[in-house]
């Protein structure tokens, strides 16, 4: 397999150990019986305000990977991962071992990304309290988890299922990808190909899609956030089939055509949140924040 260099979505994230919570600062809602989300509130994850810049920041990428979809997309909440208690705390750790660990091996660059990942409630559930499953609900790349690019949450998106109180649910995670190869789409492989790879990547051009192996899975995916949404339907945009999401004509020439780059992604993004207001989630929150390299 050849290897790939993906350079239009890569991103610089030190580890900082600051952004472990603490247990007590949990919703108080967590265990009432009414609240949709008592599933994540109940296993770490902490509802984000919408005024506050992540809410922002983060519902802002979501919006422009949905393309002409964006406009019937309403955000319902967002939750960020806490890293709390002791296993959160050795998620985080077991990160930040194999961070290093990929970075040293590749001279210094561990290639880390932020990518998308839709799934029922049922498994988002599961993801959160035990982590990542070889058993996908997609048996391709032998069972591999298929994560997608910032600026293709409409791929993410078509992947969810409505839940009983009509939401949908994405996971945004942090990716070490370290050393990538071409993977043929719908290829069975179960493991890199050599030990010097650490990823795999369906479209070289693009790309359109990542593949994080089994023996990977959990050592090489945080996650960070948890979107919950739901899409309204309008004549031309959402022609619903069942729980299921239809893109336009236009949105899936940018899915399978790579139509948008990453720099074109950030520039769109700093025409809606404005060039201060990302300076300044950049500048403050550096050791968390997704730093863009060459496009600021």
């Amino acid at each position: 397999m050849a290897r790939v260099n993906n350079n239009q979505e890569q991103v610089s994230i030190p580890i900082d150990y600051d952004e472990i919570a603490d247990v007590n600062s949990l919703s108080d809602d967590a265990n009432s019986a009414s609240n949709p989300f008592g599933f994540l509130t109940n296993n770490g994850m902490i509802k984000i305000e919408e005024e506050s810049w992540w809410h922002i920041f983060v519902k802002n990428s979501f919006l422009f990977g949905m393309g002409q979809l964006a406009i019937d997309t309403r955000i319902v909440a967002i939750h960020k991962n806490s890293n709390c208690g002791l296993t959160g705390k050795a998620r985080l750790t077991s990160f930040t071992i194999f961070y290093d660990a990929v970075a040293k091996k590749c001279g210094g660059n561990a290639n880390i990304v932020q990518a998308w990942y839709g799934a029922s409630r049922d498994e988002i559930n599961e993801i959160v309290r035990h982590g990542f499953s070889p058993c996908s609900k997609d048996s391709s790349y032998g069972g591999a988890v298929q994560l997608f690019p910032l600026r293709l949450s409409l791929s993410s998106a078509l992947t969810t299922e409505m839940d009983e109180n009509g939401l949908r649910h994405v996971l945004l995670c942090r990716v070490i990808l370290g050393k990538m190869e071409e993977i043929a789409s719908g290829s069975k492989q179960i493991h890199p190909s050599s030990m010097e790879f650490d990823s795999g990547v369906d479209n070289i051009v693009g790309p359109t899609k990542y593949i994080v192996w089994s023996c990977y899975m959990n050592s090489h995916i945080h996650l960070d956030y948890i979107v919950s949404f739901k899409v309204s339907s309008s004549e031309g945009v959402v022609r619903p089939q069942g729980n299921a999401i239809r893109p336009s004509s236009r949105d899936r020439a940018i899915q399978h055509n790579g139509e948008i780059t990453f720099k074109q992604f950030i520039q769109n993004l700093k025409q809606v949140a404005g060039d201060k207001f990302l300076f300044a989630v950049f500048k403050l929150y550096k050791h968390e924040v997704w730093i863009v390299e060459s496009f600021l």
